[in-house]
Order: structure tokens, then C-alpha cells, then sequence
């Protein structure tokens, strides 16, 4: 094993130049999105012998599962009215057919508005037209409780007169307000209490492409993301990212998890944009780059868990309050108390809060909250003491006096905007003791906050304690571009971040586009790099822990000479001297550090 260099600080190769040389290492694979199974290949967001409708808001997913020894159920959210999956068995008249699933909703996306997960059984004569309108059942609904898997069964019912096909679908309806999403898993189809008929009833097998047609190989895609011809910064692919429209998802993207970062590593990461001039980003949607991270352990962090009681039946001119209590999960030694609001209109008011508190099981009576009646810091941007604000743009969340009266004090914290607003603050807590975070909600009549799509209230993240907190959208200065940046040209967009001290964590780079209000958003993303400047001596392009041809082989590609910069793909790895070109310096570093495969 090589030795790991002593970190150097931070430097931003996009703009300086150094007279020091590091050693570098690519740890992202197949960032120019090249790679993959081609027409006819499999898609992990499809599933086998299922056929997916009413548009993209319907994907095998990994974020929950109930079958032993799988991975995987059929996830649906959002979208068209009638969303969902079904699958065909052949049945004759008077078949006595029964039906049953195992349906989920996960407590930081709770299925919520008027939306509905059910189960239904059709029958189809021959020629496949409906027989009657078919039976189904809501199994979950917007008071169904989380992270419980729930059954739903329908039948024996016979089938009827000129029945050729049984149908079995899973599907997700709303009128009004879809919020959250829902999970189904071994389903089940019977024929006069005989075996299960249905073939992958546990979605763990792949299906056939059909949202990413040409399937893009490392990467994990979600909401409306496929392979395109398009345009392309490198090679011939990128990948277009779509919220919205026919997707009918708020965000979409793709990730992929890099492996393992300790304190000090320093991470640069890089990825062009481009934002088309028809169909690309307008109101406040956004594109972006993004760094997660997650235990190094493996698994994933807990879900958040939320409050958002303070909705338009809150009471005007009244201090109310929301409070919220749970259990904190095992191996966590941090909390992320959250003050929240999320808006969908211009035309609704702002939401006050005052008074915040969490109080932890071993410090019974003790606010560990500071700053806990926003009295101190400024009304400006990210101006409280002690908390950190988050918004999206043309939002805010900052100190505010005189506007309404103070429930403690004589200021209390103003959330405005049709976007995700808030602040938040963390502690510590020991894994298993109780957590209760509460503070007091208002709404003035003058200007109230009453949309009914629009929500307030308290919220908790969870984080291990050495897992830093991810760099968000428009969490640095270049890592987003919004409606306004420049068309149909490439865009480069960057992470410049250090490990902090004490920290261990798995890295996630994430390629992902936001909608807010705007009704569709589409760009383009080509080229992603992540390179550790201090984790390898040498220049590593392909993560393999060596140095050998194939690396040389992309030196020659990149080689541009003095004075020519020319940093296309894959080549930050070998600047270097950060004067972002790769020249006959670099090679003078390259060359005396060759180690052959392994």
C-alpha cells in the first residue's frame, strides 16, 4: 500500500496557478458517460416482466425493500394522475383470482396531499380490451403511518364471462396534491389458490431500457435522466437531465458513490453544463454539482424525520406551536435541527418562528439550542448567530423585528419566498436517547401563509460524526447555474472541498437539476472528474491505484504544451502545476513515478 501524502490546503485550480506539484487521482469512472449496454440493454430502474405507465415517476428502486435477500421494490411518485405497473396472467372464466402486495411510505417522503397507493385487479377479454371497470383498494394514503410495510390483498373474485387475462397493477393516483411517494413489493397473483404467478413479483430482476434507452454504466439515475447524442462536451454522449414535464419529477439526475475519503483529502471535482436555449432552465430552476456523504462503514444515513404541521388551517395572529419527538438511531452522534418552510406561490406570506428548542432524554429541561429566540446576529444574509441558512433563490430565512410580536424577546425568524427556506443548528446526541425539537410557528394576517400546497414546521437530519455535511446546490460560489446563465454553450461547473478534521466518509458525486416553479427544466452534463490531490504520488486517471500505460496513454491525449491551455476530460489529473495546461512540467512528474499495473 502507498503511502498517503500530508494534505496541502486548499488551492482553486480553475483560477491559480502553483509553482507546487501534487499528486492526483481519479476517482470517478466513466465520467464522460460513454459507456454502456447499448439499445436493448438493462436498466436497474426498470423491472422484468413489468410494464411501467403514465410517464417516469415510476422505478425499481434500492431505497427500500422487504423481500429477504433482495434489494429492490417498485417506487412510485408524483407524475401523471394515474401512475403505476402491471403485469398480464393468462386466466379462464370462472378462475377464482386473488391479488396482494406489501406497500411502504418512507417518513422523509411521506406519501401526503390526496394521493393514493392501491392495488387493483382487472380482467381483459381476448383482444385485451377491459372486461368492468376492475377492484381495487387504497393501502396507503396520507395518514398511513412510515417505514411500516402494510398489506393489501383483493379477492378470491371469479373471473368473468370472456376473461382471457388477469391483470395485476400497482398504481398511484391523486387529484389535487401529490406529495411523497410509496413503494411496493411481493406482489402476488393466485388462480384458484395455486402458486404465485406472477413473474419478478419482488422487482429484484432488471428490465430493458425504456427512460434511458442507451443506459449510461456507473451511474445510478433518478427522476427524468438518458444517454444523449445531442450535444457532448467529450466524445459523442453526455447525459440530458429533465424535471418536470413528462417526468414529472422536482429533481432529477444521476450519482455515483467514489469510495472512501479520510480528514485532510482534498477533493476537486469538475463537470460541464449546457443549458439549452429552448427547453433549459427558467424562474428559479437550477442546475447543479453535488457532494454526499455517507458513513464509511457502508449503508445509508438514517431518513430525516419532520413536522410540517403549520400549514394554511393555522390559526392567524397566534403563536402556534409544533413540536415533534423521536428516537435517536444507532451510531448517530449528531443532529441537524432544522426550522423549515416550503412555498409554492408568490402570492402566499411568510412564516415567523420563535422560540426554538430541542431537548435531549439525557439532559431532561435543557434547550440545547443556542441563539434559541433569533435575538442575536443580523437581519442580513445567513446573518444569526449560531444558525445557518438555506434557501433557494429569491428565498430567505433571516432575523426579523417589529414585523409581528416576538413570543420571547423582540426577534424572531422571518422564512419568505416560493421556495425550501430555513436555518439550522446542530448538536450532539447519543444514539437511543430521546429527542424532542419543538418551536412556535405564526402567520399575519395582513400577508398570511395560506396555500394550501405550502408547509411549515421542524425537522431533524441525522449524521454520524465524522460524516461532514454535503455540499448542496448553490453550496459554492461555481457548483450551480441558474435560469439567466449563458445558452447552448458549455459551462464548467466546480467542488473545491477539504476533509475536515476527523471525518471518514464514502463521497457521492451527483449530477442533478431542480425545478422549482418552473413548469420543466432540462441541461446537459458531459465530462465529471473528481481527483484527490494528496491520496496517490502520481498521476492516477483511472483509480486503479498504479501508474502505468493506460494512464501514460491519456497523458498523451491530454498533452497540450506551453502556453496552450487546453484542459479537456480526464486531464486534471495531470496538470500537475495547476496552470491548466498539461505540458512537458507535467510529464517531467509523471514520468520517474511509472509503477506498471498494480
Amino acid at each position: 500500500m502507498r503511502h498517503r501524502v500530508t494534505t496541502v490546503g486548499t488551492i482553486s485550480l480553475a483560477l491559480l496557478a502553483s509553482t507546487l506539484l501534487y499528486a492526483r487521482e481519479n476517482i470517478v469512472r466513466n465520467g464522460s458517460l460513454e459507456l454502456g449496454p447499448g439499445p436493448g440493454g438493462l436498466d436497474p430502474r426498470r423491472a422484468l416482466d413489468w410494464t411501467f405507465f403514465g410517464g417516469s415517476t415510476v422505478e425499481r428502486s434500492d431505497e427500500a425493500n422487504h423481500t429477504p435477500d433482495g434489494a429492490w421494490a417498485l417506487k412510485v411518485f408524483g407524475g401523471e394522475t394515474t401512475v403505476g405497473a402491471y403485469q398480464d396472467v393468462p386466466v379462464a372464466p370462472g378462475d377464482n383470482v386473488t391479488i396482494s402486495a406489501l406497500l411502504y411510505t418512507r417518513s422523509n417522503d411521506r406519501i401526503g396531499g390526496d394521493a393514493q397507493a392501491k392495488i387493483k385487479l382487472e380482467f381483459l377479454d381476448a383482444g385485451g380490451q377491459p372486461i368492468g371497470t376492475g377492484t381495487e383498494i387504497t393501502v396507503l394514503d396520507g395518514s398511513s403511518p412510515p417505514n411500516v410495510w402494510t398489506p393489501g390483498s383483493i379477492g378470491p373474485l371469479p373471473a368473468p364471462s370472456g376473461a382471457a387475462t388477469a391483470r395485476m397493477v400497482c398504481v398511484w393516483t391523486w387529484v389535487n396534491q401529490s406529495l411523497g411517494s410509496a413503494y411496493w413489493d411481493d406482489c402476488t397473483l393466485t388462480v384458484n389458490g395455486g402458486p404465485n404467478l406472477l413473474s419478478n413479483p419482488n422487482y429484484e430482476l432488471p428490465g430493458y431500457n425504456e427512460n434511458t434507452p442507451f443506459g449510461i454504466d456507473e451511474w445510478i439515475g433518478f427522476g427524468g435522466q438518458w444517454k444523449s447524442q445531442d450535444v457532448a462536451y467529450h466524445g459523442a454522449s453526455s447525459v440530458r437531465v429533465q424535471t418536470g414535464g413528462e417526468t414529472g419529477a422536482a429533481y432529477s439526475g444521476l450519482y455515483q458513490d467514489m469510495g472512501v475519503l479520510e480528514a485532510g483529502d482534498h477533493l476537486f471535482m469538475r463537470c460541464w453544463v449546457y443549458n439549452p436555449s429552448v427547453g433549459g432552465l427558467t424562474a428559479n430552476s437550477a442546475a447543479a454539482i453535488k457532494l454526499e456523504f455517507f458513513p464509511a462503514s457502508g449503508g445509508e444515513l438514517p431518513p430525516p424525520e419532520e413536522a410540517l404541521d403549520f400549514d394554511e388551517n393555522a390559526p392567524l395572529d397566534t403563536w402556534t406551536l409544533v413540536s415533534y419527538t423521536t428516537t435517536v438511531p444507532p451510531e448517530i452522534t449528531l443532529a441537524r435541527i432544522v426550522m423549515i418552510a416550503f412555498d409554492e406561490i408568490d402570492t402566499n406570506g411568510p412564516v415567523y418562528v420563535d422560540l426554538a428548542r430541542a431537548e435531549r432524554g439525557s439532559a431532561p429541561g435543557v434547550n440545547q439550542l443556542l441563539n434559541a429566540s433569533f435575538e442575536q446576529g443580523t437581519s442580513g444574509p445567513n446573518g444569526l448567530t449560531h444558525w445557518t441558512e438555506f434557501r433557494g433563490l429569491g428565498c430567505s430565512a433571516r432575523k426579523n423585528a417589529f414585523e409581528v410580536p416576538a413570543y420571547d424577546g423582540f426577534s424572531v425568524l422571518k422564512i419568505s419566498g416560493s421556495c425550501v427556506a430555513g436555518v439550522y443548528q446542530e448538536i450532539e446526541v447519543q444514539p437511543g436517547e430521546q429527542l424532542t425539537i419543538s418551536a412556535y410557528f405564526y402567520s399575519d394576517s395582513d400577508n398570511p401563509f395560506n396555500d394550501p400546497q405550502s408547509r411549515a414546521g421542524v425537522k431533524v437530519e441525522w449524521r454520524a460524526g465524522n460524516v461532514p455535511p454535503q455540499v448542496d446546490i448553490g453550496g459554492q460560489p461555481f457548483n450551480t447555474i441558474y435560469a439567466g446563465a449563458p445558452t447552448d454553450t458549455w459551462l464548467p461547473l466546480y467542488i473545491d472541498y477539504t476533509m475536515p478534521p476527523g471525518s471518514a466518509a464514502t463521497a457521492r458525486y451527483t449530477v442533478i437539476v431542480a425545478r422549482g416553479e418552473a413548469e420543466s427544466a432540462q441541461v446537459y452534463f458531459d465530462a465529471a472528474e473528481a481527483v484527490v490531490l494528496n491520496l496517490f504520488d502520481g498521476a492516477d486517471v483511472d483509480g486503479d491505484v498504479d501508474q502505468d500505460l493506460l494512464d501514460f496513454y491519456h497523458m498523451q491525449r491530454c498533452f497540450s504544451g506551453t502556453g496552450v491551455p487546453a484542459l479537456e476530460w480526464n486531464s486534471i489529473t495531470f496538470d500537475a502545476d495547476d496552470d491548466d495546461e498539461v505540458d512537458w512540467a507535467d510529464f517531467q512528474y509523471l514520468a520517474p513515478r511509472f509503477t506498471g499495473p498494480n
